[in-house]
């Protein structure tokens, strides 16, 4: 009897935790302007900035944003322990994937570029968003979501925000860095 309670506290806790997830992720889209239905890259995003050591650095920078050390080094750990995957549809509610293959490499010189999104436009009307896996702090009530959305080769927006948990909702607390491309 003792196991199977067990077994159901954990079974609730792992709904639990899947559900918070989800509500985080939608709740970083929606402050990051995705409809109620929007295109989402199938790489999920190993960094919320632009390497592990530039990770590090701003999540050290956290426990000025209320956050304690013990934090910063927890969620370091996440993202140290990061294994590559893929979104699904059940990932996040609204999400339609774009497989990787689909999408026009970052590497791309300009011209190339420009063709390449020209015939990524041909098949999908609109441009995609990228989100990496969040990452939490001790307690799960803080947590930090990278999102960007890239509709050209001179047209995207991101950046990563602190979230905090309350009332049932994840709220935005601070935006730790953004990014705005522009056409020339």
């Amino acid at each position: 009897m003792k196991k199977l309670f067990l077994f159901t506290l954990v079974l609730f806790s792992v709904a639990v935790n899947a559900q918070t997830r989800q509500s985080l992720l939608k709740s970083a889209l929606v402050n990051s302007t995705a409809g109620d239905t929007f295109l989402l890259r199938d790489s999920v995003l190993a960094h919320i900035y632009y390497d592990a050591e530039s990770d590090s650095m701003l999540l050290a920078g956290l426990k000025y944003d209320g956050l304690s050390q013990a934090d910063a080094d927890y969620m370091r750990a996440q993202l140290m322990n990061y294994r590559p995957h893929t979104w699904t549809k059940d990932s996040i509610t609204g999400a339609v994937i774009v497989p990787s293959s689909a999408v026009p490499s970052a590497a791309l010189e300009p011209k190339k570029s420009a063709k390449a999104w020209s015939k990524y436009f041909e098949t999908h009307n609109k441009g995609y968003y990228e989100v990496s896996e969040p990452v939490f702090s001790r307690d799960g009530m803080y947590a930090v979501v990278y999102v960007a959305f890239e509709c050209g080769a001179n047209c995207g927006n991101g950046g990563a925000t602190l979230y905090h948990f309350e009332n049932g909702e994840w709220k935005p607390v601070s935006n730790l860095f953004s990014y705005n491309k522009q056409g020339k």
